[in-house]
């Protein structure tokens, strides 16, 4: 079974003030222009942790049910997921990335934003390529 809860069907663009002055390309990403596309077919777990059980079951962070078609979370979890993938080659700070995170889950309104955040803030990557 897979690690990967969702794949990327089409490429997805995503607009926010800390990627102004940001350059970075790799097969899977390019941040340009004050915006980031992330290429179609990239995979991600969604919010994480996560475990499988015997194939059937899904335990751990949940990701919110559906709403307009995706999980609340998919596209925080997305983004999130590939800054800190690519963490060591991309500009951006811990704080930068967490507050991209923030911003997301804001503008998506989902419920549990500010636990959310403090867990990635805390619990999530620590050691990126820029410091604050």
């Amino acid at each position: 079974m897979s690690v990967y809860q969702y794949y990327l069907e089409e490429d997805h663009i995503y607009r926010h003030p800390a990627f102004k002055g940001v350059s970075f390309s790799n097969g899977w990403v390019s941040i340009a222009n004050g915006q980031i596309i992330i290429y179609k077919g990239y995979a991600w777990d969604g919010c994480s942790p996560k475990k499988h059980l015997f194939g059937m079951f899904i335990i751990g962070t949940p990701d919110g049910a559906l709403r307009f078609g995706k999980p609340w979370t998919y596209y925080a979890s997305l983004v999130h997921d590939v800054l800190c993938q690519f963490r060591h080659h991309i500009p951006l700070s811990k704080e930068q990335v967490t507050q991209i995170f923030n911003d997301q889950l804001l503008e998506a309104k989902w419920p549990l934003r500010r636990p959310y955040v403090w867990a990635v803030d805390n619990f999530g990557p620590q050691n990126f390529k820029v410091s604050q």
